[in-house]
Order: structure tokens, then C-alpha cells, then sequence
């Protein structure tokens, strides 16, 4: 198989794979976008990338962190937002 055909196979393969991963939408409730994280941490830096209101987005990975907050990690790479932030409430809601 010629290494173009393989690699738009993988390609192809990656595509259909995220297709599949859940999706949540971030909404805070103040209009305000959310800081992507570049670690499943509060304190992490900041990516440069937001999420607005209303935004959808796929989550490859989930990981709970010590205090209980449920971190994502999105599949285009961008970094990890949180589900919700202690004093603040809900941040992120799984939609489908």
C-alpha cells in the first residue's frame, strides 16, 4: 500500500474515532469564555485557546482530579477545560 493511502487511512480512521468521543457544551451562566488549560490542573497555564458560551466540543479523555472536579481534554489537542470550579458551580455539561 503506497504511504499516501496509508496515511490518509489513519487519517480517516482518526476522524471516525472522534466522531465517536462524547460531547459537552460550556456554558458558565455569565457570558464570559473559559481559559483552556495545557494540564488537567486550575493552576496550569493558560494555552492562549477559549471556549465560548455555548461552544461544543468532543472530550477524548476525562480525569478527576484530588478536589473532585472532573477535567477534559479535548480532542483537537487545544488542552483541558473543567466541568465545574469550586465557589463558581457547573461549568461544562455533557450533551450527548
Amino acid at each position: 500500500v503506497p504511504p499516501a493511502r496509508q496515511q490518509a487511512a489513519r487519517a480517516s480512521s482518526a476522524s471516525a474515532k472522534a466522531a465517536e468521543r462524547p460531547v459537552w457544551c460550556y456554558d458558565a451562566g455569565d457570558g464570559l469564555h473559559v481559559d483552556i488549560r495545557a494540564q488537567p490542573d486550575f493552576g496550569a497555564a493558560r494555552t492562549g485557546h477559549v471556549l465560548l458560551p455555548g461552544e461544543e466540543f468532543r472530550v477524548e479523555r476525562e480525569h478527576r482530579g484530588e478536589d473532585g472536579v472532573l477535567f477534559l481534554k479535548l480532542v483537537d489537542r487545544r488542552g483541558w477545560v473543567f466541568e465545574s470550579k469550586p465557589g463558581v458551580g457547573t461549568m461544562c455539561q455533557r450533551i450527548r
